[in-house]
């Protein structure tokens, strides 16, 4: 498989997830459930095919730099991760957030899905 079929089977993807996002919020801000939690994946999913697009050259080979990306970008997602936690647990100790459980595990999970790879992503353009 070429890179660039490779690359152009992730942006279509990001773009189906995205337009699936789009209508699940849609649908979700009809009903004035927002977030759902469902939406928020989806939107993650996009972000997550994106970045694999850009991603997919600097993976194909699994040499040492694709090793290096990947180290550094769990690193630092690992701290980013644990920021959103604190800030989250303040919002809703201070009740500025009120989210059921399934909203709150989705907004984590979209996060921490999100964070990673636009790691990668930051990482693979320095190196």
């Amino acid at each position: 498989m070429s890179v660039k079929f490779g690359q152009r089977q992730f942006i279509i993807f990001g773009v189906l997830f995205l337009i699936f996002g789009i209508l699940f919020t849609a649908a979700s801000i009809t009903k004035g459930v927002f977030p759902m939690g469902h939406d928020i994946i989806q939107f993650a999913v996009s972000v997550m095919a994106f970045c694999n697009a850009y991603l997919y050259p600097h993976f194909r080979e699994k040499d040492e730099r694709a090793k290096r990306i990947r180290e550094k970008g769990m690193f630092v997602s690992y701290f980013f991760i644990l920021g959103y936690m604190l800030v989250l647990m303040a919002l809703f100790q201070f009740n500025l957030l009120t989210l059921d459980g399934y909203q709150t595990v989705s907004v984590m999970a979209a996060l921490t899905m999100t964070t990673v790879f636009v790691s990668f992503v930051v990482f693979a353009r320095r190196s």
